[in-house]
């Protein structure tokens, strides 16, 4: 597997533990100093950022990425793309898909993400 199947491959993995609420894999997934970002500039580290997904209200139906680029580099990696996810909560289903962009690091040999940046719901043209 080449270094840019491998970024997207933890991307994958992160956001399939997120719609299982598997914190424990998450906090593996978390390059040390992880910190996520609003598109508003808000700041949480990762125990803020778990205990986020720890209370989303509701049964988590489906968290998977789509549209998804990897650009990596000496540094690191870039992945940017689009989370779609479905949660019901109160009989209702509600469907979100928003844009994001993380950086990944390899840390202990493994890629990591160590920060991540939510943006707005796309607009549709």
């Amino acid at each position: 597997m080449n270094e840019r199947d491998a970024v997207s491959e933890a991307a994958s993995q992160i956001a399939a533990a997120i719609g299982r609420r598997d914190l424990g894999t998450i906090r593996k997934m978390l390059a040390p100093g992880f910190v996520q970002r609003t598109h508003g500039g808000s700041a949480v580290d990762g125990e803020a950022f778990l205990s986020a997904i720890e209370q989303i209200p509701g049964q988590i139906l489906l968290v998977e990425l789509e549209r998804v680029e990897v650009d990596v580099s000496p540094a690191g990696a870039l992945v940017t793309g689009i989370q779609h996810a479905k949660v019901a909560v109160d009989g209702q289903t509600i469907e979100e898909r928003r844009a994001f962009v993380d950086w990944f690091v390899k840390h202990a040999g493994e890629w990591r993400i160590q920060a991540a940046v939510d943006l707005p719901e796309p607009v549709s043209s």
